[in-house]
This record gives C-alpha cells, sequence and structure tokens, in this order.
C-alpha cells in the first residue's frame, strides 16, 4: 500500500528525491568512514568478521537502504529511520574502533550535522539515543577497549571525512535552501495574484504603489495611477450571468497586460475596478494611453451578445501630487467620480486636464 494517491504525484516525486539524496549522501559517507575506521581496526588486530561487517556497512547497507525505502508504503518516514539506523551503526563502530579520538569524533560529527540538515531536532534526538545505545552495548560486548592513540596514517585518512563530506553537505543544504527560497517567492506570488484575472491583486498592488510613490519623490519616476470602473457592471451580471461579467474583466485584464508597458503594472483594485501603475509618464501621454484603451475596451464583446458594448471610466493621479499612497489613491478616485458624475465612458486627470467624449475642454478642480 502506498500513502500517496495518483493525484499525489508531486508528493510521491519529492518523497524520491529526496530517498535518492539521502542514498547519495549516505554512500559517500560510509565510503569516506571506511578508510579511516579500517586503518584503527587494523591497528588494533581486532578480529576479521570486524573487517567483513565493516564492508557490509559501507557498501551493501546503501543500496539495501535505497531500494527498501524506494518501496516502502511512506519513502520519507522509512528513510527516516534509517537515518536512526545510520547513527546506530556509527556508535557500533566508534565503540570497536576503542574511542579513537580523531576518527570518533570526526563521525560523531557527521552524523549529527547530516541528522540535524535531514530533519532538524526531530531527527536529530532518537539518531543521538541510537548512537549511545549502540555505543554502550557494542563497547561492552567488545570488551571496554580502549585505542586513544593515533597513526598519522590514520590522520591522513581522516581528513576526507572530515572536509569532502561536510562540503558536499554544506552543497547539499544550500541548494535546498536555494529551492525553499524559490517556492516561498512562486507562493508569495500566487497569494498576490487574482486567479482568475492573472494580475496581482490589491495587496500587492498597494505595495507597488508605495513603491512608486517613494521612486517619484527621490526623481527617480514619475509614476501615474489609472483607475478603470467598468460602466454598468451590475448590469451585465444580472442579465447576463456572473460568468459573463468574469468574462469581461478576464478580457480587459488582458488587453491591458498587452496595452501597458513591460514596467507598469496592472491589478485588480476591487470588484469591478481596476487599476494601472504607469511609470515615467506626464500628462499627455497618460491620457493617450487612457484614451487607447477606453476606445479598445469599447470593442469588446461578449459571446452572450454581439450587440454589446462595453465601456469604462477612468480617473488618473499622479504620484507627484501626493503626499501619501491614501492622498494618490484619494486622487485617482476623485478623478473616477468627475467622470461618473459626466456621464461616464471617459478619462479625467486629477488636477489637469480630464477627456470625456461630450467635454474634452472641461477641468477637474
Amino acid at each position: 500500500m502506498n500513502y500517496y494517491s495518483p493525484d499525489d504525484s508531486h508528493l510521491t516525486l519529492r518523497a524520491l528525491r529526496f530517498v535518492r539524496r539521502m542514498f547519495i549522501m549516505r554512500q559517500l559517507g560510509t565510503f569516506l568512514c571506511f578508510v579511516p575506521i579500517m586503518s584503527v581496526l587494523m591497528a588494533m588486530n581486532s578480529p576479521r568478521s570486524f573487517y567483513a561487517l565493516l564492508a557490509v556497512n559501507a557498501f551493501i547497507w546503501p543500496g539495501v537502504a535505497y531500494r527498501l525505502a524506494r518501496t516502502a508504503a511512506d519513502p520519507i518516514g522509512r528513510e527516516r529511520h534509517h537515518l536512526t539506523l545510520d547513527a546506530a551503526f556509527g556508535g557500533i563502530w566508534v565503540a570497536l574502533m576503542g574511542l579513537s579520538p580523531l576518527p570518533s569524533l570526526i563521525i560523531m560529527a557527521v552524523l549529527a550535522s547530516d541528522r540535524y540538515a535531514a530533519g532538524g531536532w526531530p531527527q536529530l534526538k532518537p539518531a543521538l539515543a541510537a548512537f549511545f545505545v549502540a555505543f554502550l552495548l557494542a563497547w561492552t560486548a567488545a570488551g571496554v577497549p580502549l585505542h586513544l592513540t593515533f597513526s598519522t596514517l590514520t590522520v591522513w585518512l581522516t581528513l576526507p571525512l572530515a572536509t569532502c563530506y561536510m562540503l558536499a553537505l554544506s552543497t547539499v543544504s544550500y541548494h535546498l535552501t536555494l529551492s525553499l527560497r524559490n517556492k516561498n517567492r512562486e507562493l508569495e506570488r500566487i497569494a498576490l495574484m487574482d486567479p482568475g484575472l492573472q494580475i496581482p491583486n490589491r495587496r500587492l498592488f498597494e505595495r507597488r504603489l508605495e513603491s512608486e510613490l517613494l521612486r517619484t519623490r527621490r526623481g527617480e519616476s514619475a509614476a501615474y495611477l489609472m483607475i478603470l470602473d467598468v460602466d454598468h457592471f451590475k448590469q451585465v451580471n444580472d442579465t447576463f450571468g456572473h460568468e459573463t461579467g468574469d468574462f469581461l474583466l478576464a478580457e480587459i485584464s488582458a488587453l491591458l497586460r498587452n496595452e501597458v508597458g513591460l514596467e507598469d503594472i496592472p491589478a485588480r483594485f476591487g470588484g469591478d475596478e481596476l487599476g494601472v501603475i504607469v511609470r515615467n509618464a506626464d500628462d499627455s501621454r497618460i491620457v493617450a494611453l487612457a484614451e487607447t484603451l477606453r476606445d479598445k475596451i469599447s470593442r469588446i464583446r461578449l459571446p452572450a451578445s454581439a450587440a454589446f458594448r462595453c465601456s469604462v471610466s477612468i480617473g488618473i493621479a499622479s504620484a507627484g501630487d501626493a503626499a501619501s499612497i491614501h492622498e494618490w489613491l484619494r486622487n485617482a478616485d476623485r478623478a473616477l467620480y468627475h467622470v461618473k458624475r459626466n456621464g461616464r465612458d471617459g478619462v479625467s486627470l486629477a488636477e489637469g486636464i480630464p477627456v470625456h467624449p461630450t467635454e474634452a475642454t472641461a477641468v477637474v478642480k
């Protein structure tokens, strides 16, 4: 029985990647441990059976553990048991080496670092318990041996374990951290996007408003805010249904993404209101862009009604005229309602030149 259903294939792949990563690290660790442990056992004239057990632990156990984890119902859970078992094996070899200081301390440091990197304290705690229990049992069974001296050869043979394995562990940890950071960024991006319109939601939009206001104050930009409100949107929902209303907003959203600049930021401002932060513009350019958007939006047709004509009211405000994002929003909102009070389907620039099909020369004050 497998814990993961077919719909959880991504979980299965993640579990198998974890098992594969542990296999590589285990194989590297047991190989690097094999040489210094062998040198100490030979210096102690240990029984030949110890050498055979060491070879099994170093060269056969990693493959066995890998296959057992891959075929387990819960690969990650099984692999965590294997990590604890590895710690027990480490305790046995430290005991059979008679606590030879250099290789013993390095092996203990490697085991502790690896367990903690794999699962933090919940993984390290049972590993430490397994290590010390196995150590005491093996040490007692072997007659409490002590071998507190070590040769120059043992020092040289221990150095690869002290360096290569730690470098490999650091590399793996770095890539895991980088992957986690990227996933967190992606999750944050998803949380800040409107799922239906594929543009930022109001939360992200307000963050961008603040940064653009600061850039404008520093003279690095000349940002403008446009708020677009779909005229009589409630009637669209009431007449054609909410799915048609969602379709209309999605079409307008796609148009905004295509028409504004690469550095400009369209977003869903709330309900049927959309917003755009336009960077590095001036009064004439922003009004021209708004009129272009208004014209192209008017060409959108609904599947349910070819005769339907969409219109929008657009209010615009410059970041240079605002002391805060709240004032910036309020200025754009005031310009928007100026258009609505004058028949909708137009563009108004706060404290500037409003543009409307029937009153192109009126001024907003």
